[in-house]
This record gives C-alpha cells, structure tokens and sequence, in this order.
C-alpha cells in the first residue's frame, strides 16, 4: 500500500516540500505520495483528524500552525517540548498523533555545513511564531553570546525573552526583546554578528526586506528561512550590504532529511532532494 504524506500550511502554494520528498521516495523507489493542502486554522482538527482516518504516515506544518497544532496531538516528542513548537507529525498505529521538531535541528546543521560559528556571536531573531520562537530556544541552548527578540508584536517577544531567559544558564544568554518598529529595532540589527528573519515577510514576491538594509553591514551573517525558490528582498539586501546572506532552502532541506528518518527510520537520498530544489530555483519554483 502506498505511503501518503503532506504538509499543512495557510497559505502554502508556495511550499516546495513536495518537489523535494518526491524526489526522495522515486531515489529510494518508495511508493508514496506527498500532499499540499491549505488549511486555514479553523479547519486545523478537522483535518488533522481526517489524515489520521485516510492512513496518512506523515505530515509537515508550516505557518502559522506551527504552535496551533501541539495541543491537539497525543503526545510529543523532546525536540518539539524544547522548541515549543511543530513542524513533523508522525501517525503512529491506531491513528495516534506525534508532534516532532526538525526546523531546530535543519536549521543549526544548515548552518554548521556552511561553517557559521554560532558560540560567542550576538544574534537578533526577527519574529517570534513557531519557527522564530523554536530558533531562539535553539540560540539559548548553544549558546549564543546575547539573544534579542524582534516582534510586531512586542509583549509577545517579551514573553519569549523572559521564558528562555528563565530556563537558561546563569551568563548563556541575555534576553531582550523589542517591537520591530521601535526606534532600537535598527541599532539592535547593526550590532547583530547573526541576523535571522523568520517572520512570514518574503512569503510575496513584493514584500519589503524584513531587516532595515541600512542595519546590515559586512561581518554579519543574514539568515532569511522563508523557503521560496526565488531570492527574497531580504536576502538581496544583506547581499548587497556586503553581509553573508542565506536563504531558506538550507534548512528546509535538512529539515526534511530529519523529518523523513523520523517517518519511516529509512536514510534518505539527501543529493536527490537536493537536485530537486536546485532544479526549482532554476524554474522559480514551478
């Protein structure tokens, strides 16, 4: 019987999981399929629940049900707990539910194979969702030199600061959170050796840079984790400020390499997956 996956977004046309993991199961000779659905929140139960009837093996969830969806799974695994937050859903026999974390993990290995250094650095995260609050708790761990937490919506940064804050070690990391269009939003990027935008801006081809261009500078390390096949005003504009400037393909590939031992306890075909989402930057997504 064929194995069925998807992932859950809202919106996510734009999603290119499926193009990589098909890849995979053909490399690997697999016969299973991978599914894109958009679920507005509303819809998030029903949805899960009608996965878990029709057989599905697995699932990935990106915005925004990132958090959503942890209270409505039957158990979860450390790395979720740790990052307080979902990206991989693994159905397990009676249509259990399983909540794992792989954004964490893809995200540091991205990095570590491109050689950035994450000790001592000082980092700036700009949103706090599900993927921006699961890369702080990430930074904390590590950890990072100082944190600070950008937000639109700053008592929601406040709460992150103050709970990594809390669990951290005494000196591991100085949490510190501000609206991103507050007046310390522009010094505090300047003065970040590590930038990450993870906040949905560069979702639309037309959105503005999440950063301030004028914050980024040479030295720094600019992280845009929007997984889109074409160059975000984000990227382009750290690029051209002379910053190190890293898409979201990185970690969305590695994220799936866990995420596929963690469905089915197989190695995957890493280069095929890889080759995929090459081939879709090459055709702009298509």
């Amino acid at each position: 019987m064929a194995l069925k996956f998807a992932i859950f977004g809202h919106p996510v046309g734009h999603s290119l999981s499926p193009v990589m993991h098909a890849a995979n199961f053909a490399a690997l000779g697999i016969d299973a399929s991978y599914g894109r659905f958009d679920v507005p929140p509303e819809a998030l139960r029903e949805e899960l629940a009608r996965c878990a009837g029709e057989g599905y093996s697995g699932l990935n969830v990106t915005m925004p049900h990132k958090k959503a969806i942890m209270p409505l799974l039957d158990s979860l695994a450390q790395s979720a707990i740790d990052a307080g937050a979902v990206n991989t859903v693994k159905f397990l026999p009676g249509g259990k539910t399983e909540g794992h974390n792989t954004d964490v993990g893809g995200f540091f290995a991205d990095l570590a194979e491109r050689g950035v250094e994450i000790a001592g650095k000082k980092v700036a995260i700009a949103g706090c969702g599900g993927a921006g609050a699961a890369l702080a708790a990430g930074f904390a761990r590590l950890p990072a030199r100082s944190l600070h937490i950008l937000n639109r919506t700053p008592a929601k940064a406040v709460a992150l600061a103050e709970r990594l804050a809390a669990g951290s070690s005494a000196g591991a990391v100085v949490g510190c959170a501000f609206a991103l269009s507050s007046p310390e939003a522009e010094y505090v990027f300047r003065d970040a050796d590590i930038i990450v935008n993870a906040t949905s801006a560069g979702l639309k081809q037309d959105d503005a840079s999440a950063i301030p261009p004028a914050a980024m500078h040479s030295g720094q390390t600019v992280c845009d984790i929007v997984p889109v096949a074409r160059e975000t005003a984000t990227v382009r504009a750290a690029r051209s400020a002379g910053a190190v400037a890293i898409g979201g393909l990185g970690m969305l590939l590695r994220q799936a390499v866990l995420a596929f031992r963690i469905w089915t306890g197989l190695k995957p075909d890493v280069e095929a997956m890889r080759e995929a989402l090459d081939s879709a930057m090459a055709s702009g997504g298509k």
